[in-house]
């Protein structure tokens, strides 16, 4: 009895010294605890755990004094706050441990940036290291030590900026000083956004100039950024205002949109004029139905890539557009656009418009399965000059109805379609208005898709187009159809043609079969088509140079492996099987990271081709271990030396704080035309927390 009556009175005596401290917001965890109640002071066994706000703190052994607001750590101890970890020897400090003194310090912030030092001290929101230690990398990296370090006579860190200052400090890599710092500051990871200076890029010429790039960046508020990057060329008079670049960046970010503005000046020494160039992005949603977009650029700059331009001709693309939904009815559409052009060469000044466009759409469903599509699209193309067969100002309105009906009847799928294409065009010519005319054409197509799954391994397929013209004029001029192309699934649609100027003029049939399969584990998938046109002499055939109603095949496929990825299409020609046009990709990730890409038109396959044409693209990567990989990228023209060759090698070295990138990059042209090879070679080394330090030569080393 009288052992429960002593155990009690401990457990009445405990809970009493708890509450005392916890009115301190302290709680103390420990197996031995002495309090002294007439002095206010606790004394700490070995291992203790105290909590005080956000703080918490494991002690071998220590005293708290609440009438001094003092603590008093004996040995070792582990100060954790948030993500902050703080250990060392012999602390003193206040309490709250806002202020206080420690030995043999270790710092980790944010569980990444490391930092040991002789001595610490805490003074509010700063804490001071002395003759530091300071990497974010592993201890027992890939040389057996940090890839880099700093070595520190003093480093104060502002808790509130969440910024290091660093004084007298030398760069390690891999334990090898590299060179010296006598200030220099940096951000944490928890910092909000700051003015200043960027790391600086130093660009070395060996056979011409050398640069520095500067970069500042401005914060101007919350959603604005502002970014000055001006590059200091050294040349041999030291005129730094005849030779300069500076380029300036201004984002911002607003409530459903974004606006960035990129703005490029540079002086040639050698030229008396001032280059510059502005690209300006706009994205607003205006509400829920309305998204605003503009774009722009405005320059005079001199071209250096395949021109003959020697002096700054004025070029400018914008367009400003609104797209308005549910405008009149729900689902439909409407565009308003302007856009405008002025080119680089002012000979061909009348082949560049200025467009006002706007364009409305809505659907509406009739049934079950039928919708009907109606299209209303009025443009004004201007010119600044006129040809015999180019005006100066073309209005155009187009109507265009599509209706859609599909159904099943077992495993026959239907898809019908009835297309009705109005356009009236209204021509002047400034040079000579004797040519100004008005054109116009009416014109449907009916059409009906088939499906047929006759199994799980073929599904034939044939399409009825018959096209129809209720008038028609010849001398539409085609401003919307000059793209062409010739393939599996242009071959099926209704007009071959992209946009409505230029159309099919033949009824037609187009028959294929599709398939897609599984084999050992793999897929593959299999698409062949031909069309028959009622008209051999179409204008889609005779640009396609084919002269009989049977149109080429064409062909399209795929095959997917484990880590192999194959897709290739090609049009075959009807009677040799020779083929005219073949474009292949393959990409795998074994034995390692490859991405093939591979084109061949024959000259033959267009009548407006003048020569075969043969590309290849090539892309590879091979990680080397866990801390490096090799890659290499290549465009090659293998039949024309008119088109640019260009390659890259890096190799890419890197652990969990640092990479170190080496970079040789080669392009040349064998043309007539003002252009010139370059050869760049660069070395990129970037730390964590640091940003980067950058050498780069543009060098003819190979020649």
């Amino acid at each position: 009895m009288s052992r429960i009556f002593i155990l009690f009175i401990v457990i009445i005596l405990f809970l009493k010294q708890i509450i005392l401290l916890s009115a301190d917001d302290t709680y103390i965890n420990t197996s031995n605890i002495i309090y002294d109640e007439e002095n206010n002071i606790v004394e700490l066994a070995e291992n203790s755990k105290i909590n005080i706000n956000d703080s918490n703190i494991l002690v071998d052994r220590g005293i708290i004094d609440y009438d001094k607001n003092e603590v008093k750590i004996f040995g070792n101890f582990y100060l954790y706050q948030k993500t902050n970890i703080l250990s060392g020897k012999d602390l003193r400090g206040d309490a709250k441990f806002n202020n206080f003194t420690a030995n043999e310090v270790s710092f980790i912030y944010n569980n990444d940036l490391k930092i040991d030092s002789d001595k610490a001290s805490r003074t509010e929101n700063n804490i001071y290291f002395y003759n530091n230690f300071v990497t974010p990398c592993k201890l027992d990296g890939y040389f057996g030590c940090p890839t880099w370090s700093l070595r520190i006579d003093k480093t104060k860190y502002d808790i509130e900026k969440d910024k290091f200052v660093h004084y007298d400090t030398f760069l390690q890599i891999a334990d090898y000083k590299i060179f010296y710092l006598p200030y220099f500051s940096h951000f944490g990871a928890k910092a909000p956004r700051q003015r200043g200076f960027l790391t600086p890029t130093l660009e070395l010429g060996i056979n011409g100039d050398s640069g520095i790039y500067t970069p500042y960046y401005f914060p101007i508020q919350d959603s604005t950024d502002l970014k000055f990057t001006p590059k200091f060329i050294f040349s041999e008079d030291s005129k730094i205002i005849s030779n300069y670049e500076f380029n300036t960046i201004l984002k911002h970010k607003m409530s459903g949109g974004e606006l960035h503005i990129d703005i490029d000046n540079i002086k040639y020494e050698d030229k008396s004029d001032l280059n510059n160039t502005i690209r300006l992005d706009l994205k607003k949603v205006l509400d829920k139905s309305k998204i605003l977009s503009f774009n722009g650029v405005l320059t005079n700059s001199v071209s250096t890539t395949r021109s003959n331009n020697e002096d700054p001709l004025r070029f400018e693309d914008t367009y400003l557009r609104l797209d308005n939904y549910n405008f009149v009815l729900n689902d439909d559409y409407l565009r308003s656009e302007i856009s405008t052009v002025e080119a680089y060469d002012l000979t061909d000044d009348s082949l560049v418009p200025f467009t006002p466009h706007i364009s409305y759409q809505n659907t509406i469903n009739i049934g079950k399965n039928i919708s009907n599509i109606n299209e209303i699209d009025f443009s004004i193309i201007k010119r600044n000059k006129s040809e015999n067969n180019l005006p100066s100002e073309n209005s155009s309105i187009k109507f265009n109805n599509y209706f859609t009906q599909n159904s099943k009847i077992k495993k026959i799928n239907f898809y019908n379609k009835l297309s009705i294409l109005n356009n009236l065009s209204d021509y002047n010519y400034e040079h000579n208005s004797q040519l100004n005319n008005t054109e116009r054409f009416s014109y449907f197509i009916i059409s009906n898709d088939i499906y047929y799954n006759f199994n799980d391994l073929l599904t034939p397929r044939i399409k009825l187009i018959y096209n129809k013209d209720i008038f028609s004029s010849k001398n539409t001029i085609d401003e919307d159809s000059n793209s062409l192309t010739f393939n599996y699934q242009n071959l099926f649609s209704d007009n071959r043609f992209f946009g409505t100027d230029n159309r099919d003029n033949t009824s037609r049939i187009v028959y294929g079969i599709e398939s897609d399969f599984n084999l050992i584990n793999q897929n593959f998938s299999i698409k062949i088509n031909q069309s028959y046109d009622s008209n051999k002499n179409s204008n889609f055939s005779k640009k396609l140079n084919q002269k009989s109603n049977f149109s080429d095949y064409a062909f399209e496929g795929g095959i997917n492996f484990d880590n192999l990825f194959i897709k290739f299409d090609a049009r075959i020609d009807k009677k040799s099987f020779n083929k005219k046009e073949t474009n292949m990709s393959i990409n795998t990730s074994y034995p390692m990271d490859i991405s093939l890409n591979y084109h061949e038109t024959q000259k033959n396959a267009f009548s407006e081709n003048s020569n075969d044409t043969e590309y290849l693209g090539i892309n590879l990567e091979k990680k080397l271990n866990n801390n490096s990989s090799l890659s290499y990228s290549s465009n090659i023209d293998l039949k024309n030396n008119f088109s640019s060759y260009y390659d890259k090698f890096r190799l890419k070295i890197f652990d969990d704080c640092s990479a170190l990138i080496l970079e040789y990059s080669n392009k040349r042209y064998n043309d007539n035309y003002n252009t010139s090879p370059e050869e760049l070679f660069s070395i990129n080394f970037s730390m964590d927390y640091l940003g980067f330090f950058g050498y780069e030569e543009s060098t003819d080393l190979l020649n």
